[in-house]
């Protein structure tokens, strides 16, 4: 009786500790800066959206503004609310640099799914934003309807996008001393654009989607200029970049968009089979012409709304 009544103690000691385990296994979620938006005409003004939000989530050196274009269009025509947001060590987020991977921010974005109290959010995620939601989407399946992703694969980078990727921090990182002083944000954006334009040109890189000024990852305040991403992140990506990117496993049944850029070298096309395998339910658009930044491209907006609203 004795012996029983250790075991059954230990037992409970050893569940204690496991959950505690498991528990501090997860990264502590930080509070995300982020926007939303509602679109509802005046003669619908009783009604209100539906409790599942969209959530955009930008790529690595991107921030929430990447998508300024992009989510007013979706919140206008599927009348949800959408929400951008800075991913942490991105923009006005929480900056760490002891937690900073993929599994530290898919805990954030769960965060914010719980802050905006929805039982779950439709999520797309371009590029390091597509990865995320795909670790989402597979870890906590209950908790997204649908996943949309931009150009990026399920795991891991192909050596020519990984290439692409390493090229452009290499060349972040060499001109951080030539980031303007004493400037606005805007001038200070359109000069070093100048400058990576030439930088890359060195090595026969071009980037065409990067004209846009708000994929400079540069933040102005009071003439004092400087990244708005956290060094640690280009610095882990010319390291190792698995370092980032998490393994994901798991599965999700619901639907799920891959839409790809045609002249990307991420060529996610080429990895259908590993797509289907994690999400059965996928569907794979290639956007001719586009690079890999894709939704500044009319075909994505178009694919991704009908995406929404298909019941």
């Amino acid at each position: 009786m004795l012996f029983l009544s250790v075991l059954i103690c230990f037992s409970s000691l050893l569940q204690a500790s496991l959950s505690t385990l498991i528990s501090a296994a997860k990264p502590k979620p930080v509070e995300l800066k982020y926007s939303c938006m509602t679109v509802i005409p005046a003669e619908h003004q009783e009604q209100r959206p539906d409790d599942v939000p969209i959530i955009l989530l930008h790529g690595v050196g991107g921030n929430r503004e990447s998508w300024h274009g992009v989510f007013e269009l979706l919140a206008f025509d599927t009348k949800k609310e959408a929400c951008i947001v800075d991913l942490r060590n991105h923009g006005e987020s929480p900056w760490n640099s002891d937690e900073y991977d993929v599994e530290a921010m898919t805990e954030d974005i769960k965060h914010l799914i719980d802050e905006l109290k929805a039982p779950k959010a439709i999520v797309v995620g371009h590029s390091l934003g597509g990865k995320i939601a795909v670790h989402l989407a597979l870890t906590y399946p209950e908790r997204v309807e649908k996943i949309i992703v931009e150009d990026m694969r399920p795991n891991g980078v192909n050596p020519e996008g990984l290439k692409e990727t390493e090229f452009y921090c290499k060349a972040l990182k060499e001109l951080e001393k030539d980031i303007p002083q004493g400037v606005t944000e805007i001038e200070a954006k359109k000069a070093f654009l100048k400058l990576l334009n030439e930088h890359l040109q060195k090595i026969n890189l071009s980037f065409k989607s990067y004209e846009g000024l708000e994929f400079i990852p540069i933040k102005c305040s009071d003439g004092k200029c400087q990244w708005s991403i956290n060094p640690i992140l280009i610095d882990t990506i010319l390291r190792n970049i698995n370092e980032l990117l998490n393994e994901s496993s798991g599965r999700f049944d619901g639907p799920a968009l891959f839409i790809y850029g045609g002249a990307s070298k991420f060529k996610v096309g080429d990895d259908e089979s590993n797509i289907k395998k994690l999400f059965p339910n996928a569907k794979l658009v290639e956007v001719a012409g586009a690079d890999h930044i894709v939704h500044t491209f009319k075909k994505f907006t178009r694919e991704v709304i009908k995406f929404i609203n298909d019941k």
